[in-house]
């Protein structure tokens, strides 16, 4: 039996809850790694913080992937709707202006920032006095697009077999365990066999984090294409959670992010590290999918919470790295226990960054640079882009 059609007029409340906590999980790791491998001195205290260290890792292993898996179904989605010109062009202006503006604006102010207030200098981008930060995600994405544009649409048609394995359906579910496991080696054998760009960190980096989450935005392709995404995006499967569960089992000892709070060594050994990032991708698509049948499960309605942060999700997130350099001296030097001090550092961070979403759209000209599109229209029903 062929997968059921999912309806492109049906609304899935719960993906833009989705979108909303992506962005809010971003903020407090994004406020921990900035003070533990971006301050000089490093927040040791951050760092040896079980806490802390458990909220990065677990975070960090499907925040990002969930995001383009996401970006992907949506891509699919709004091409089909508007047809393949009309949907670069909206990527143009949603994507592309809020990228040169930022770079133009925060990338300059977070370079400055970088040395002034965290005493660590950040490397400049394309050579110029430019703090890429968490910008990257938005050229990826531009890429992701811009590769799947060049795709004639009807070329891309997944059979049942490819539907089913997005289910985790058989042994086709088996299949897909294994194929991004062996993308995970690829960026491995890329970060170890490749020559970094010389003198170009950010840029080598860039473009190892677009053969990475490639993965994940081709999957969310495939779920639109396939007609499976309200099953993706909802699935039950008694496996997921042991799965899940196993596979932390293994993957928490080796991650970098946690280590030093195990009294372990920052970096594992090559045999750690491969088996690191054979795992990494498919965790990722089972917690993903967890969270996804999760918030399926809770969300239902339309909330007003949800809607202001799906609305303002794309402002928020790039505005909040200025204020988590301007802000994180001040929690560290809060007489109070790390744990507490980064909470507190994430809290205002978040009140701050809401307060210039809450400025900026006052401005058709400054929401269409920072949210991807006029005050007056941004609405959660055209697909915001967050990580």
């Amino acid at each position: 039996m062929a997968p059921p059609v999912t309806s492109a007029a049906k609304r899935l409340h719960h993906l833009d809850a989705a979108r909303a906590l992506l962005l809010l999980l971003g903020l407090p790791f994004h406020v921990a790694t900035k003070a533990i491998f971006e301050s000089e001195p490093a927040a040791i205290a951050f760092q040896t913080s079980p806490v802390i260290g458990a909220y990065a890792s677990i975070t960090h292993i499907f925040r990002m992937f969930a995001f383009f898996m996401l970006a992907g179904y949506f891509a699919g989605m709004i091409r089909e709707r508007k047809g393949a010109h009309a949907w670069v062009r909206d990527r143009a202006r949603r994507l592309g202006l809020p990228l040169l503006a930022s770079l133009a604006t925060l990338g300059l102010v977070q370079f400055q920032l970088q040395a002034m207030a965290l005493h660590k200098p950040s490397p400049t981008f394309l050579g110029l006095p430019i703090a890429l930060d968490h910008l990257w995600f938005l050229i990826v994405l531009l890429g992701f697009c811009l590769c799947y544009a060049a795709i004639p649409f009807a070329r891309i048609a997944p059979g049942e077999r490819i539907g089913r394995a997005l289910l985790l359906s058989g042994t086709g579910g088996i299949w897909l365990m294994l194929a991004l496991s062996v993308w995970g080696a690829v960026r491995i054998a890329c970060e170890m066999l490749v020559p970094p760009i010389p003198n170009a960190p950010i840029e080598t980096l860039l473009w190892q984090q677009f053969v990475f989450h490639a993965a994940a935005f081709v999957l969310g392709i495939l779920a639109w294409h396939a007609r499976v995404g309200e099953q993706v995006f909802a699935l039950r499967n008694r496996a997921i959670l042991p799965a899940i569960a196993v596979l932390l089992a293994i993957y928490i000892p080796l991650d970098p992010l946690i280590r030093p709070a195990l009294g372990k060594e920052i970096y594992p050994d090559l045999a750690g590290t491969l088996i690191l990032r054979t795992i990494e991708l498919p965790l990722a698509y089972l917690m993903a999918l967890a969270l996804f049948r999760l918030l399926a499960a809770t969300v239902v309605h339309a909330s007003a919470a949800i809607t202001f942060f799906v609305d303002g999700a794309l402002a928020i997130y790039l505005f909040h790295l200025v204020w988590a350099m301007l802000i994180l001296p001040h929690a560290r030097a809060l007489p109070l226990p790390p744990e507490v001090q980064w909470i507190a550092g994430t809290a205002a961070v978040l009140v701050l960054s809401i307060a210039s979403y809450l400025i900026v759209r006052t401005s058709n000209l400054a929401s269409v640079l920072f949210c991807g599109a006029p005050a007056k229209t941004a609405s959660p029903a055209n697909p915001v882009t967050t990580t």
